[in-house]
């Protein structure tokens, strides 16, 4: 190659360095914007041709080792495998996850203090007239069942496998639901947390009345609070998805949708491994027939991690 044309060259190779080095900071290609991708492409196409003509044609070996090295950083860089993708799932979920649980967390308030309004009023309406059960998505045989202090729950033991199953899909479902009916803002999330919360409180006035609330409760223990917050959390991100259509601000709708939108996503792709352990729990640990305490320290331990994991900053933060 000669000379005059590397010294042509030399200043695309410098910028082909300065991208790479840009791009391999952080977030890899993702740090770049549309021009300079357009531009890292074409450079590099350009020093694969100038290595191949300096293979045959320099004398320098030098230029065809640093041409040779500089192909190889921008070729990982730019054909990266899914490897890449796998860290990007664990930097979602060891740092941007709860940092969009904090910066949101008003609308996972608003849906707990929805929850609690709808599950005390169906208490206070089922422990007050029984037959106000019959309205609150509980089915007779249930109904007859906690009438006659049978511990329906107890079924879980012979299929445990198969009931954490159903209890991750019902969960997800719930969650999934909230997401996709916040189309109608607020109606929507009252509507999906709305049998949840009425079976809930008048599911606790019947094993009140009944003499039931100990053994329910110590059922419960160990998976209420996983379940319950990704709930609220899921329902959450449905109730700001609405409020993005029913008061979007200064911005248009569409714009104050997108914006909201991705944020509603990634809290309800968050909550999709709380759903999962919870169902878990719930179908494998909270059925055995142990001392209440363990399930009570299992729901304690799991509280304080999920508290400790949502609040956790990036060091430096």
């Amino acid at each position: 190659m000669p000379e005059k044309l590397i010294d042509q060259r030399q200043t695309e190779w410098r910028r082909l360095e300065e991208l790479i080095l840009i791009a391999g900071k952080r977030r890899g290609l993702a740090q770049l914007s549309r021009s300079e991708l357009r531009e890292l492409g074409r450079i590099y196409r350009q020093a694969a041709t100038d290595l191949a003509i300096a293979r045959v044609e320099s004398r320098d070996q030098r230029v065809v080792d640093y041409l040779n090295s500089l192909l190889i950083r921008a070729h990982g860089l730019i054909y990266q495998t899914e490897s890449s993708g796998l860290r990007e799932i664990g930097q979602f979920f060891r740092s941007e996850f709860p940092a969009i649980f904090r910066q949101t967390i008003a609308y996972s308030g608003a849906a707990l203090v929805l929850f609690i309004l709808l599950a005390t009023f169906s208490f206070i309406a089922t422990f007050r007239n029984e037959d106000f059960a019959d309205f609150s998505y509980l089915s007779p045989e249930l109904i007859q069942q906690i009438k006659t202090r049978q511990p329906w729950w107890e079924t879980l033991n012979a299929e445990a496998a198969r009931g954490a199953a159903e209890i991750v899909f019902n969960n997800t479902r719930i969650g999934l639901l909230a997401f996709a009916l916040s189309i109608f803002p607020v109606v929507g999330t009252i509507r999906v947390l709305m049998p949840t919360s009425l079976m809930f409180g008048s599911i606790n006035a019947l094993i009140l009345k009944y003499g039931m609330a100990r053994e329910l409760w110590s059922f419960m223990a160990a998976h209420l609070v996983l379940e319950f917050a990704a709930i609220f959390i899921s329902s959450g991100a449905g109730l700001m998805l609405g409020m993005a259509v029913l008061l979007p601000g200064e911005r248009t709708r569409s714009d104050a949708l997108i914006e909201r939108g991705r944020l509603a996503i990634k809290l309800l792709a968050g909550c999709l491994p709380i759903f999962l352990i919870a169902g878990l729990i719930e179908g494998f640990l909270s059925p055995l027939p142990i001392h209440p305490g363990f399930k009570v320290a299992a729901s304690v331990m799991t509280a304080g991690l999920l508290a400790g994991y949502l609040n956790s900053r990036p060091s430096g933060q």
